[in-house]
């Protein structure tokens, strides 16, 4: 599924767990899904701290 520290962008974990961006957004406001800033406005997820999440929540 993906490489050891891949870096994802909000689009590409949206695809990945099949729901909309706007979902993803909500679980980053709400901190269920862990990201780094880099800016501003621009979020990356690690690898890592999506599989946590997938096995917390899904």
């Amino acid at each position: 599924m993906f490489k050891k520290d891949d870096i994802l962008t909000i689009q590409e974990v949206a695809k990945v767990l099949k729901v909309s961006t706007r979902t993803v957004y909500r679980w980053v406001d709400t901190g269920d899904l862990k990201v780094a800033r880099i800016g501003r406005k621009t979020y990356r997820v690690f690898e890592s701290d999506l599989r946590k999440f997938i096995r917390k929540y899904m």
